[in-house]
């Protein structure tokens, strides 16, 4: 329970420290005098201080609330103070400050496109995504998010080809009321060893009335609260109970269970300028101890409102060990990005030893947490981006055929935007390598013809002389398709041609994306794909040879 431990150790400090004002109310005066002498200490050693308050594109209260999170996140002598002062209030009796904007609020559309049947999904609002899945035995479990971005959760039986679900498992406060649709809160889900059923969901910097954020020195203004749910029986998707275990105010989620058991959840701690973190639920308990730093954002010291942080991509490659790939983000405390590019820079690389919850490097050099672009640049990089001048727009860690490790990251540039590899061999990274799999690839559609633009393609069946794939193309008229084909060509060889043999989905101006489900030993045993037209969009699965509707 991370906030409440937080509060209470914040409660004990005020009155050991301060004389125990933290159960009585404090005056206006005496809290700013603490304050002020507080920003004058530090501000002989930190220019943040003097830059923020020099801020004059909001009004003074905005500048104050971002002194104050800033103050609070990082240094933690400020937090019993603060939290005195501002006990019985709410947000707006601390801060003259007008209602948030985080509009246009989202209209529900009256004209849908059509789409093909057999998905099993309501039409989803925001960005295209895949949920989240786990697959238990011969079930598989899929969370995503719904209506109003509130997650739904829904299995389908392998064996029986039946569904149960959706079921509606939480609240999230994102996109509620006068709010866009936000696609921050996208939930994720795991199955424990007892079968309890665990979904994290609905974080974009947590809500104003949370108050200020104790892992962070940037403000809760994003809006939407991070929360965990645990199903209240074993196996069950009818029924949730929440838990009070990890901060509100996180953004993103990822999640992996380790062969011991053990659950580890990784999150941002708040909006831009946060940590990265990683909270971990070991085997038989139902709750995350208490947050990891991962990372730790810092003001750039010739323009202190200038802050270097990260975006980190991580994923499970065995049952010990997960691969953690990231980018340089340089952000701002003006909140302004420039959308082409958002400031995404280099690439980065670190695994995890979950025997030990030990970071290392590429060279098997222990690393020590938390990591800043100082160190990060030092130890784990793995391509400069900023060098090449190429935006890295996003990474993912890639596991080769012979077992090593390399990291795929999003090259963006004047008239290109491809997926390209960072290779370790000999004690020293290389760029702008294929990604595996991607060259020496010919498909030809029904009719022969060669298809020029391949998006993607998953490997189903994988014999000695015969292969089959699910693809993704655009063809000849423009259309999305997604199609099954077949090569004969031996296993193992580079060279593939592939022949299209069914084709499941033809939309025009549309999106078609998907994502493999695969078992234990890595075979592929359905795929959830998305298809977006317009404003429409569902998700489908296909298993055996069909779309199951549910």
């Amino acid at each position: 329970m991370v906030k409440i431990i937080r509060f209470t150790v914040a409660v004990v400090l005020s009155i050991s420290i301060f004389g125990g004002y933290a159960k009585a109310e404090m005056s206006k005066e005496a809290f700013f005098d603490k304050r002020t002498a507080l920003i004058i200490k530090h501000s002989h050693h930190d220019k943040t201080f003097d830059a923020l308050q020099k801020q004059k594109s909001f009004s003074p209260d905005y500048w104050r609330w971002r002194v104050d999170q800033y103050l609070y996140g990082q240094y933690p002598e400020y937090q019993p103070i603060y939290n005195a002062y501002i006990e019985g209030k709410s947000f707006n009796e601390i801060y003259d400050l007008p209602p948030e904007n985080l509009g246009p609020k989202w209209q529900e559309p009256t004209n849908l496109p059509s789409l093909p049947d057999g998905y099993f999904t309501d039409n989803l609002p925001g960005n295209p995504h895949h949920g989240w899945h786990k697959l238990v035995s011969d079930k598989i479990y899929i969370v995503y998010q719904g209506h109003l971005t509130d997650p739904h959760v829904a299995s389908y039986d392998l064996k029986t080809k039946q569904w149960d679900g959706p079921y509606k498992a939480g609240q999230s406060t994102l996109s509620k009321g006068d709010r866009k649709i936000d696609s921050h809160g996208r939930p994720i889900l795991e199955v424990d060893s007892l079968g309890y059923i665990h979904i994290v969901f609905g974080g974009h910097g947590g809500e104003r009335e949370d108050g200020l954020n104790p892992l962070s020195i940037d403000t809760p203004h994003a809006g939407g609260r991070m929360k965990h749910v645990v199903s209240a029986k074993p196996y069950d998707l009818s029924q949730f109970e929440e838990k009070q275990d990890i901060a509100p105010f996180a953004s993103y989620a990822k999640s992996y269970t380790m062969a011991n058991g053990d659950i580890y959840f990784f999150t941002r701690a708040g909006t831009h300028k946060s940590p990265w973190v990683y909270y971990k639920m070991k085997n038989g308990t139902q709750t995350f101890e208490p947050a990891v730093t991962i990372s730790l954002p810092t003001s750039q010291l010739n323009d202190p409102i200038m802050v270097d942080t990260f975006y980190i991509n991580p994923m499970k490659v065995s049952d010990t060990e997960i691969v953690i790939t990231s980018l340089w983000h340089a952000c701002n405390f003006y909140e302004t990005h420039d959308k082409t590019h958002y400031n995404r820079l280099n690439a980065y690389f670190m695994k995890l030893d979950t025997t030990n919850d030990t970071f290392y490097n590429i060279k098997n050099e222990k690393l020590t947490l938390p990591l800043t672009i100082s160190s990060a640049n030092k130890y784990t990089l793995a391509y400069n981006s900023e060098k090449d001048k190429v935006t890295s727009f996003g990474t993912k860690p890639l596991v080769l055929k012979d077992g090593s490790y390399s990291v795929a990251y999003e090259a963006r540039g004047k008239g290109y935007r491809e997926w390209r590899m960072a290779k370790f061999d000999e004690g020293k990274w290389s760029h702008n390598h294929p990604l595996p799999g991607t060259t020496n690839r010919k498909l030809l559609d029904k009719k022969g013809t060669y298809i020029t633009d391949i998006l993607a393609l998953e490997v189903l069946e994988e014999g000695e002389q015969h292969l089959k794939a699910a693809v993704i193309y655009k063809n000849e008229s423009g259309n999305s398709v997604f199609a099954i084909a077949n090569s004969s060509a031996v296993k193992g060889r580079k060279s593939h041609e592939w022949q299209v043999d069914k084709v499941a989905l033809n939309v025009g101006k549309s999106r078609i994306s998907m994502q493999p489900i695969k078992d234990d030993a890595e075979n592929t045993v359905a795929l959830v794909v998305n298809v977006r037209k317009g404003q429409a969009q569902r998700l489908y699965l296909w298993h055996d040879g069909a779309f199951r509707k549910n």
